[in-house]
């Protein structure tokens, strides 16, 4: 009896040791790895003003003329300096992007209404008629990490 008892309990301290150095993964900690402070933009729109459907939706597309200069509207909030913001073009939401300009950061306002900053960059619409142009626009921290990109739909007119 005793030679069973002692091969139990070393099989038993054997188990104890091997799953007393198991660390469980912690799959939180992989997800919630920060690289920093990043800004976002809120809101991206065309033009001069701000449009609304009759429900009240932003219609953040505009059409114009061809070759007419369109205010790209980048309302954005920040805990970190801005670097600059990049605007770029694509003939489709997937397609393959075009930088349009890169405008540096310092001319951004700070709008008390909407409570966050706005940043007016203008772009020139397409020369041909019945085109449609899809304009994206990212904020770039001056730690280098940039926001997620928004976009708007800009049309010109047959």
């Amino acid at each position: 009896m005793k030679k069973y008892m002692k091969v139990i309990f070393a099989i038993l301290s054997a188990a104890f040791v091997l799953t007393g150095c198991y660390k469980e993964p912690d799959l939180f900690e992989d997800l919630l790895v920060s690289n920093g402070k990043v800004p976002q933009i809120s809101v991206l729109w065309l033009g001069d003003k701000k449009v609304f459907s009759a429900a009240g939706v932003l219609q953040p597309g505009i059409t114009v003329d061809s070759m007419t200069t369109v205010m790209v509207n980048i309302e954005y909030t920040s805990e970190i300096p801005l670097k600059e913001f990049k605007i770029y073009s694509a003939a489709t939401t997937s397609g393959a992007q075009t930088l349009v300009s890169t405008t540096p950061a310092g001319t951004q306002k700070y709008d008390t209404e909407l409570r966050n900053y706005v940043m007016k960059i203008p772009v020139t619409a397409p020369k041909s008629k019945n085109t449609t142009l899809v304009i994206f626009a990212e904020a770039i921290g001056n730690n280098g990490l940039a926001s997620s990109q928004k976009n708007v739909t800009l049309k010109t007119k047959p």
